[in-house]
This record gives structure tokens, sequence and C-alpha cells, in this order.
């Protein structure tokens, strides 16, 4: 596996909250015998919500030889594919993936869906929902990482007194400038602090 850091992550790849999915995945293909030339993972800057991705690449000589292949992940919209001519920066056709009906999906069905890929060229006329039996932990580890982001400690649940009332834990403030900030900062300061990414 070739992993490529993204500019902005500074730290070891192994830290990135969905680092477990992309070595499940990794695993999967590998198993297959499919494993992609080259693996990225990283997450987006503030504007987009500090949102966790992948993008795992087979270049021609990996593939049916008529072209490369590309998987994109997005962790809020899953995935999607690209085929590329020989030129792997020549896209000829980007759509998502619509076999995969859950974001996190699971990645036997990930590799299921890269086999069709790289062997012919389409996508498997089958719909899985089969999502990754690790998606509900890498969901808090992702929260908790744009937290920490934003300085943030790890979000907790407030406690139940003895009268089985929870009790309020301390909450989060957020200031906005409305004559410094623009809109665009505002809303991506809030995006963040929520972890949704933009509405496209």
């Amino acid at each position: 596996m070739v992993l490529l850091d993204p500019p902005q992550w500074r730290s070891a790849p192994q830290a990135l909250p969905h680092w477990p999915y992309v070595q499940a995945v990794d695993d999967a293909l590998t198993a297959r015998s499919i494993p992609p030339g080259t693996v990225r993972a990283g997450h987006h800057g503030l504007e987009r919500g500090l949102t966790t991705y992948m993008r795992l690449g087979w270049d021609v000589s990996r593939t049916s030889g008529h072209g490369g292949i590309r998987l994109d992940w997005q962790e809020r919209k899953g995935w999607y594919f690209a085929l590329t001519s020989i030129d792997s920066y020549d896209v000829l056709l980007y759509t998502v993936v619509t076999a995969l009906r859950t974001p996190i999906a699971d990645p036997e069905r990930v590799a299921d869906v890269a086999e069709e890929l790289v062997r012919f060229r389409r996508v498997p006329d089958a719909e899985y929902r089969e999502e990754w039996d690790g998606a509900r932990e890498m969901r808090v580890a992702a929260d908790d990482f744009r937290r920490s982001r934003l300085g943030l400690g790890p979000f907790t649940w407030p406690q139940e007194s003895a009268s089985g009332e929870r009790e309020a834990g301390p909450g989060v403030q957020l200031t906005i400038d409305t004559q410094a900030d623009t809109y665009e900062q505002a809303l991506g300061a809030l995006r963040a602090a929520y972890g949704r990414g933009p509405q496209r």
C-alpha cells in the first residue's frame, strides 16, 4: 500500500479517525489480489467541516488495460468512482457508486465493487446495504477529532444525578464577530462544531 499524506496532515496517518476503515478496505482489496497502487487518506479543511476522506487508485498496469480506476470515499457522502484514460488525470466518468447504499460500507462489499471495476470496468448490478462493523466507533472518533481541532474535549453525555435527572455539563460557546467574520467563515465554524460538512 502506498500512502500519500495530504499537505494539511502533519502527524502520522494512524492518528486519522478513519484510519482503521482505510486499513480494513485495503486488507479486503489485497485479499482479492487487487491492491490499489495508491491510497490517500486525510481530512478536508474547516470550510468543509473537517470531514475525512480516502482515495484509492489503480493505474492502467493494474486494470484490464483500458485505463485507470479510482474509488473515492467521503465521510458524509459515501463512495464514488472514476474511470480514467491511460493518463490517470484524464477523467472520463465520475459518479456515485450506487451499489453501496451506506456511506461506511462493509469493506468486503467495497471489494466486490472494486473487483468489478478493476477487472471489467463496470459496477456490479447489486445493492449492498451492509455497514462496516466499526462504523459507530469511527463516527465517534471523527466527531472527537473535529472537536479537538477546535480546541474542545471529547464529547461526553451529561451525568445523571441521584434523582435520575441529567445534570447539565459545560456547553460550547462559539463567538461570531458580525463585523469581521464573513458568512462563509461563520458557517464553516458552525458546521465544524457540529460535525457537518457543507450542503451541496
